[in-house]
Protein backbone atom coordinates (compact mmCIF):
# COMPACT_ATOMS: atom_id res chain seq x y z
CA UNK A 1 0.00 0.00 0.00
CA UNK A 2 2.76 2.33 0.03
CA UNK A 3 1.88 3.87 -3.17
CA UNK A 4 -1.53 4.42 -2.27
CA UNK A 5 -0.68 8.23 -0.61
CA UNK A 6 1.32 9.27 -3.63
CA UNK A 7 -0.97 8.06 -5.94
CA UNK A 8 -3.62 10.20 -4.33
CA UNK A 9 -2.43 12.92 -2.60
CA UNK A 10 -0.87 16.08 -4.75
CA UNK A 11 2.75 17.01 -4.86
CA UNK A 12 0.96 20.31 -2.98
CA UNK A 13 -0.56 17.94 -0.24
CA UNK A 14 2.52 15.63 0.37
CA UNK A 15 4.87 19.34 0.97
CA UNK A 16 2.03 20.79 3.55
CA UNK A 17 2.33 17.45 4.93
CA UNK A 18 6.13 17.59 5.18
CA UNK A 19 6.30 21.35 6.25
CA UNK A 20 3.95 20.92 9.23
CA UNK A 21 4.53 17.69 10.44
CA UNK A 22 7.91 15.97 12.00
CA UNK A 23 9.72 13.15 11.11
CA UNK A 24 10.11 11.03 14.21
CA UNK A 25 12.33 7.99 15.65
CA UNK A 26 10.52 5.02 16.75
CA UNK A 27 13.18 2.51 18.22
CA UNK A 28 12.65 -0.95 18.29
CA UNK A 29 10.60 -2.12 20.67
CA UNK A 30 9.07 1.19 21.53
CA UNK A 31 5.21 1.42 21.83
CA UNK A 32 4.15 4.36 19.45
CA UNK A 33 0.33 4.06 20.54
CA UNK A 34 -1.33 2.34 23.51
CA UNK A 35 -4.56 0.14 23.19
CA UNK A 36 -7.60 2.62 24.61
CA UNK A 37 -5.84 5.54 24.81
CA UNK A 38 -6.57 8.82 22.97
CA UNK A 39 -4.86 10.26 20.35
CA UNK A 40 -3.90 13.65 19.29
CA UNK A 41 -1.24 12.92 16.42
CA UNK A 42 -1.45 10.94 13.28
CA UNK A 43 1.18 9.30 11.65
CA UNK A 44 2.44 8.36 8.18
CA UNK A 45 4.65 5.39 8.17
CA UNK A 46 7.95 6.18 6.01
CA UNK A 47 10.20 3.57 7.19
CA UNK A 48 10.32 0.49 8.94
CA UNK A 49 7.71 -2.08 10.41
CA UNK A 50 4.95 -1.71 13.36
CA UNK A 51 2.96 -4.42 14.98
CA UNK A 52 -0.50 -3.93 15.61
CA UNK A 53 -1.65 -5.89 18.75
CA UNK A 54 -4.87 -6.17 20.75
CA UNK A 55 -5.06 -7.54 24.61
CA UNK A 56 -7.97 -9.78 25.08
CA UNK A 57 -10.84 -8.34 27.37
CA UNK A 58 -11.27 -10.48 30.98
CA UNK A 59 -14.84 -10.62 30.39
CA UNK A 60 -14.69 -11.91 27.45
CA UNK A 61 -15.24 -15.91 27.36
CA UNK A 62 -14.11 -16.26 23.98
CA UNK A 63 -10.78 -14.70 24.80
CA UNK A 64 -10.66 -16.88 27.91
CA UNK A 65 -10.76 -19.40 25.94
CA UNK A 66 -7.78 -18.20 23.52
CA UNK A 67 -5.69 -17.72 26.55
CA UNK A 68 -6.15 -21.13 28.39
CA UNK A 69 -4.94 -22.71 24.78
CA UNK A 70 -1.94 -20.50 24.71
CA UNK A 71 -1.33 -20.81 28.44
CA UNK A 72 -1.29 -17.10 28.91
CA UNK A 73 -3.42 -15.04 31.55
CA UNK A 74 -2.34 -11.62 29.67
CA UNK A 75 -2.63 -12.70 25.89
CA UNK A 76 -2.08 -10.35 23.23
CA UNK A 77 -2.40 -11.07 19.88
CA UNK A 78 -0.61 -9.13 16.47
CA UNK A 79 -3.34 -8.31 14.11
CA UNK A 80 -1.76 -6.38 11.25
CA UNK A 81 1.90 -5.31 10.54
CA UNK A 82 2.41 -1.49 8.94
CA UNK A 83 5.04 -0.75 6.71
CA UNK A 84 5.69 2.41 4.42
CA UNK A 85 2.99 4.18 3.22
CA UNK A 86 0.40 2.88 5.97
CA UNK A 87 -1.27 5.60 8.41
CA UNK A 88 -1.66 5.26 12.13
CA UNK A 89 -3.81 7.22 14.88
CA UNK A 90 -6.97 7.98 12.15
CA UNK A 91 -9.69 6.47 14.64
CA UNK A 92 -9.32 9.19 16.68
CA UNK A 93 -9.90 11.98 14.12
CA UNK A 94 -12.74 10.12 11.93
CA UNK A 95 -15.06 9.05 14.89
CA UNK A 96 -13.54 10.72 18.28
CA UNK A 97 -12.73 6.92 19.91
CA UNK A 98 -9.83 5.80 21.58
CA UNK A 99 -7.57 3.55 19.81
CA UNK A 100 -8.79 -0.24 19.67
CA UNK A 101 -4.84 -1.37 19.09
CA UNK A 102 -1.67 -0.79 20.24
CA UNK A 103 1.39 -0.09 17.94
CA UNK A 104 4.99 -0.77 18.56
CA UNK A 105 8.29 -0.94 16.41
CA UNK A 106 9.36 -4.20 15.53
CA UNK A 107 12.48 -2.80 13.99
CA UNK A 108 13.80 0.54 13.82
CA UNK A 109 11.89 3.02 12.09
CA UNK A 110 10.41 6.54 10.91
CA UNK A 111 7.41 8.17 11.14
CA UNK A 112 5.79 11.17 9.98
CA UNK A 113 4.02 12.84 13.04
CA UNK A 114 1.46 15.49 12.30
CA UNK A 115 -0.71 17.23 14.97
CA UNK A 116 -4.41 16.15 14.40
CA UNK A 117 -5.28 19.92 15.38
CA UNK A 118 -3.42 21.30 12.53
CA UNK A 119 -4.33 18.21 10.32
CA UNK A 120 -8.62 19.30 11.06
CA UNK A 121 -8.04 22.48 10.14
CA UNK A 122 -6.78 21.73 6.86
CA UNK A 123 -9.32 19.76 6.20
CA UNK A 124 -11.91 22.24 6.92
CA UNK A 125 -10.09 24.86 5.08
CA UNK A 126 -9.08 23.37 1.63
CA UNK A 127 -11.78 21.05 0.53
CA UNK A 128 -9.98 19.99 -2.49
CA UNK A 129 -7.37 18.43 -0.44
CA UNK A 130 -9.66 16.96 1.81
CA UNK A 131 -11.21 15.02 -0.78
CA UNK A 132 -8.00 13.23 -1.86
CA UNK A 133 -6.81 12.73 1.58
CA UNK A 134 -10.52 10.98 2.58
CA UNK A 135 -10.19 8.88 -0.59
CA UNK A 136 -6.52 7.68 0.22
CA UNK A 137 -7.36 7.18 4.17
CA UNK A 138 -10.56 5.03 2.88
CA UNK A 139 -8.26 2.59 0.56
CA UNK A 140 -6.05 2.08 3.06
CA UNK A 141 -8.93 1.26 5.63
CA UNK A 142 -10.33 -0.88 2.95
CA UNK A 143 -7.30 -3.00 2.34
CA UNK A 144 -6.63 -2.82 6.34
CA UNK A 145 -10.48 -4.23 7.07
CA UNK A 146 -10.00 -7.00 4.44
CA UNK A 147 -6.67 -8.33 5.77
CA UNK A 148 -8.22 -8.98 9.08
CA UNK A 149 -11.32 -10.88 7.43
CA UNK A 150 -8.67 -13.11 5.72
CA UNK A 151 -7.09 -13.64 9.06
CA UNK A 152 -9.80 -14.47 11.43
CA UNK A 153 -13.48 -14.44 10.33
CA UNK A 154 -13.54 -18.01 8.58
CA UNK A 155 -10.92 -19.44 11.00
CA UNK A 156 -12.80 -17.90 14.06
CA UNK A 157 -16.93 -18.41 12.43
CA UNK A 158 -17.05 -14.55 12.97
CA UNK A 159 -19.40 -12.37 11.96
CA UNK A 160 -19.34 -8.54 11.66
CA UNK A 161 -21.88 -6.73 13.40
CA UNK A 162 -24.14 -4.29 11.43
CA UNK A 163 -23.69 -0.62 11.88
CA UNK A 164 -26.44 1.73 10.76
CA UNK A 165 -25.15 3.77 7.95
CA UNK A 166 -28.07 6.21 7.73
CA UNK A 167 -27.55 8.59 10.71
CA UNK A 168 -24.17 8.68 9.59
CA UNK A 169 -24.43 9.57 6.06
CA UNK A 170 -26.87 11.56 6.56
CA UNK A 171 -25.32 13.66 9.20
CA UNK A 172 -22.06 14.33 7.67
CA UNK A 173 -23.65 14.96 4.08
CA UNK A 174 -25.66 19.22 3.39
CA UNK A 175 -29.09 19.34 2.02
CA UNK A 176 -27.63 19.72 -1.41
CA UNK A 177 -25.83 16.67 -0.96
CA UNK A 178 -28.95 14.69 -0.06
CA UNK A 179 -31.17 17.02 -2.94
CA UNK A 180 -28.75 15.34 -5.86
CA UNK A 181 -29.38 11.62 -4.41
CA UNK A 182 -33.15 12.26 -4.41
CA UNK A 183 -32.89 13.44 -8.12
CA UNK A 184 -30.52 10.55 -9.35
CA UNK A 185 -31.59 7.48 -7.75
CA UNK A 186 -34.81 5.15 -7.81
CA UNK A 187 -36.64 3.42 -5.58
CA UNK A 188 -36.47 -0.30 -6.31
CA UNK A 189 -38.29 -3.29 -5.49
CA UNK A 190 -35.90 -6.78 -5.11
CA UNK A 191 -36.99 -10.25 -4.86
CA UNK A 192 -35.76 -12.79 -2.57
CA UNK A 193 -32.68 -14.33 -3.82
CA UNK A 194 -31.39 -11.51 -5.76
CA UNK A 195 -27.91 -10.90 -6.35
CA UNK A 196 -27.03 -7.19 -5.93
CA UNK A 197 -23.50 -7.33 -6.09
CA UNK A 198 -21.38 -10.09 -7.27
CA UNK A 199 -17.59 -10.56 -6.29
CA UNK A 200 -15.43 -10.65 -9.12
CA UNK A 201 -17.96 -8.28 -11.48
CA UNK A 202 -17.89 -4.82 -11.91
CA UNK A 203 -20.10 -3.10 -9.48
CA UNK A 204 -22.88 -0.82 -11.57
CA UNK A 205 -24.94 0.55 -8.60
CA UNK A 206 -25.08 1.85 -5.22
CA UNK A 207 -27.83 0.97 -2.86
CA UNK A 208 -29.22 2.47 0.29
CA UNK A 209 -31.09 -0.41 2.03
CA UNK A 210 -34.64 1.04 2.83
CA UNK A 211 -36.72 -2.72 3.53
CA UNK A 212 -35.22 -6.20 4.19
CA UNK A 213 -31.81 -7.65 5.17
CA UNK A 214 -29.28 -8.65 3.07
CA UNK A 215 -26.29 -11.50 3.51
CA UNK A 216 -22.93 -10.65 2.82
CA UNK A 217 -20.38 -13.33 1.48
CA UNK A 218 -16.40 -12.46 1.46
CA UNK A 219 -14.03 -13.99 -1.41
CA UNK A 220 -10.69 -14.15 -1.23
CA UNK A 221 -8.94 -13.09 -4.29
CA UNK A 222 -7.77 -15.97 -6.40
CA UNK A 223 -4.36 -15.95 -8.45
CA UNK A 224 -5.95 -16.30 -11.68
CA UNK A 225 -8.86 -13.12 -12.13
CA UNK A 226 -10.25 -15.58 -15.68
CA UNK A 227 -10.26 -18.72 -13.51
CA UNK A 228 -11.78 -16.82 -10.46
CA UNK A 229 -14.64 -16.04 -12.79
CA UNK A 230 -15.39 -19.13 -14.23
CA UNK A 231 -15.56 -20.52 -10.79
CA UNK A 232 -17.94 -17.68 -9.97
CA UNK A 233 -19.92 -18.42 -13.15
CA UNK A 234 -20.05 -22.06 -12.49
CA UNK A 235 -21.24 -21.64 -8.90
CA UNK A 236 -24.11 -19.73 -10.12
CA UNK A 237 -24.99 -21.87 -12.64
CA UNK A 238 -25.29 -24.67 -10.26
CA UNK A 239 -27.56 -23.40 -7.40
CA UNK A 240 -27.41 -19.94 -7.30
CA UNK A 241 -25.35 -19.66 -4.09
CA UNK A 242 -23.20 -16.87 -2.78
CA UNK A 243 -19.53 -17.72 -3.20
CA UNK A 244 -16.94 -17.42 -0.43
CA UNK A 245 -18.86 -17.44 3.27
CA UNK A 246 -20.93 -15.27 4.74
CA UNK A 247 -19.09 -12.78 7.13
CA UNK A 248 -22.30 -10.16 7.87
CA UNK A 249 -25.91 -9.77 8.07
CA UNK A 250 -27.36 -6.22 6.95
CA UNK A 251 -30.60 -4.55 7.18
CA UNK A 252 -32.79 -1.34 6.93
CA UNK A 253 -30.32 1.78 6.90
CA UNK A 254 -27.23 0.22 5.36
CA UNK A 255 -25.30 1.52 2.06
CA UNK A 256 -24.12 -1.38 -0.09
CA UNK A 257 -21.72 -1.01 -2.82
CA UNK A 258 -20.05 2.29 -1.73
CA UNK A 259 -16.56 1.06 -1.74
CA UNK A 260 -16.86 0.58 -5.32
CA UNK A 261 -16.24 4.58 -5.02
CA UNK A 262 -13.12 3.84 -3.88
CA UNK A 263 -10.97 2.66 -6.85
CA UNK A 264 -11.40 0.51 -9.95
CA UNK A 265 -10.46 -2.99 -8.22
CA UNK A 266 -13.21 -5.92 -8.31
CA UNK A 267 -15.26 -6.88 -5.33
CA UNK A 268 -14.68 -9.21 -3.02
CA UNK A 269 -17.99 -9.23 -1.56
CA UNK A 270 -20.88 -10.91 -2.69
CA UNK A 271 -24.36 -8.93 -1.28
CA UNK A 272 -27.31 -11.36 -1.81
CA UNK A 273 -31.21 -10.49 -0.75
CA UNK A 274 -32.13 -13.08 2.30
CA UNK A 275 -36.05 -11.78 1.53
CA UNK A 276 -37.83 -9.17 -0.86
CA UNK A 277 -35.95 -5.76 -0.57
CA UNK A 278 -36.73 -2.45 -1.09
CA UNK A 279 -33.84 0.23 -2.08
CA UNK A 280 -32.79 3.39 -2.90
CA UNK A 281 -30.54 2.82 -6.59
CA UNK A 282 -28.23 5.05 -7.44
CA UNK A 283 -25.67 4.60 -10.48
CA UNK A 284 -22.62 4.48 -9.32
CA UNK A 285 -20.39 5.87 -12.61
CA UNK A 286 -23.04 8.94 -11.92
CA UNK A 287 -21.94 8.96 -8.45
CA UNK A 288 -18.52 8.78 -8.83
CA UNK A 289 -18.70 11.68 -11.83
CA UNK A 290 -20.30 14.09 -9.46
CA UNK A 291 -17.78 13.33 -6.74
CA UNK A 292 -14.85 14.33 -8.82
CA UNK A 293 -16.54 17.50 -10.20
CA UNK A 294 -17.47 18.39 -6.74
CA UNK A 295 -14.81 18.30 -4.11
CA UNK A 296 -17.09 19.67 -1.06
CA UNK A 297 -19.35 16.55 -1.60
CA UNK A 298 -16.35 14.32 -2.45
CA UNK A 299 -14.83 15.21 1.10
CA UNK A 300 -18.00 14.60 2.97
CA UNK A 301 -18.64 11.35 1.03
CA UNK A 302 -15.24 10.01 1.14
CA UNK A 303 -15.01 10.71 4.85
CA UNK A 304 -18.32 8.94 5.76
CA UNK A 305 -16.80 5.79 3.87
CA UNK A 306 -13.36 6.07 6.22
CA UNK A 307 -15.63 6.69 8.99
CA UNK A 308 -17.88 3.38 8.52
CA UNK A 309 -14.44 1.46 7.96
CA UNK A 310 -13.30 2.56 10.67
CA UNK A 311 -16.12 1.91 12.93
CA UNK A 312 -15.90 -1.58 11.03
CA UNK A 313 -12.94 -2.18 11.78
CA UNK A 314 -13.15 -1.69 15.51
CA UNK A 315 -16.43 -3.88 15.59
CA UNK A 316 -14.40 -6.96 13.83
CA UNK A 317 -11.65 -6.37 16.83
CA UNK A 318 -14.12 -6.39 19.48
CA UNK A 319 -15.33 -9.47 17.90
CA UNK A 320 -12.16 -10.85 18.29
CA UNK A 321 -13.00 -11.08 21.93
CA UNK A 322 -9.71 -8.41 22.43
CA UNK A 323 -10.36 -4.83 23.63
CA UNK A 324 -13.01 -3.37 26.60
CA UNK A 325 -16.64 -2.38 25.03
CA UNK A 326 -16.48 1.27 23.47
CA UNK A 327 -18.87 2.59 20.99
CA UNK A 328 -18.59 2.64 17.78
CA UNK A 329 -20.75 5.24 14.92
CA UNK A 330 -23.83 4.10 13.96
CA UNK A 331 -23.70 1.04 16.99
CA UNK A 332 -26.76 0.61 18.89
CA UNK A 333 -26.46 1.04 22.34
CA UNK A 334 -27.19 -1.81 24.72
CA UNK A 335 -28.74 -0.77 28.19
CA UNK A 336 -26.64 -3.33 30.00
CA UNK A 337 -23.04 -2.56 28.91
CA UNK A 338 -20.46 0.21 30.62
CA UNK A 339 -18.45 1.75 27.88
CA UNK A 340 -14.68 2.52 28.07
CA UNK A 341 -15.36 5.48 25.95
CA UNK A 342 -18.32 8.73 26.01
CA UNK A 343 -20.21 9.37 22.87
CA UNK A 344 -18.58 12.59 21.90
CA UNK A 345 -21.22 15.04 22.03
CA UNK A 346 -20.77 16.24 17.70
CA UNK A 347 -21.07 12.45 16.84
CA UNK A 348 -24.25 12.17 18.46
CA UNK A 349 -25.59 16.01 16.61
CA UNK A 350 -24.51 14.48 13.40
CA UNK A 351 -26.72 11.29 14.05
CA UNK A 352 -30.00 13.02 15.29
CA UNK A 353 -29.60 15.93 12.52
CA UNK A 354 -28.76 12.40 10.09
CA UNK A 355 -31.99 10.69 11.36
CA UNK A 356 -33.91 13.79 10.74
CA UNK A 357 -32.52 14.13 7.13
CA UNK A 358 -33.05 10.42 6.85
CA UNK A 359 -37.13 11.02 7.16
CA UNK A 360 -37.75 13.78 5.17
CA UNK A 361 -35.61 12.42 2.12
CA UNK A 362 -38.65 9.28 2.80
CA UNK A 363 -41.09 11.63 2.40
CA UNK A 364 -39.71 13.56 -0.24
CA UNK A 365 -39.68 10.07 -2.00
CA UNK A 366 -43.59 9.62 -0.58
CA UNK A 367 -42.12 6.46 1.86
CA UNK A 368 -42.91 6.17 5.19
CA UNK A 369 -41.55 3.12 7.66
Amino acid sequence: MTEVLIKELSTSDINWMTANGRQQQVNRGTVLIRQQSNIDTFYIVLEGTLSATIKRNQESALASAFAALEDDSDLEQEIARFSSGEVLGEMSFLNSSASAIAVKAIENSVVLALPQKKLLEKLGRDLEFACRFYHAIAILLLDRFERLIKKFTRRQNLKIPPLQDVPLLFGELNDSDIDWMIQHSIVEEIATNTILIQAGRLVENVYLLLRGSVSVSFTENSNSSFARLFSILENNSENNSSPGYEIAQITRGEIIGEMAILDIRLPNYTFKALENLQVLRIKRQQLFIKLQQNPAMGSRFYRIVAMLLSARLQGLINRLGYGRNAYRVGQRLAQNSEYSDEIDLDVMDNITLGGARFNWMLKRLKLSY
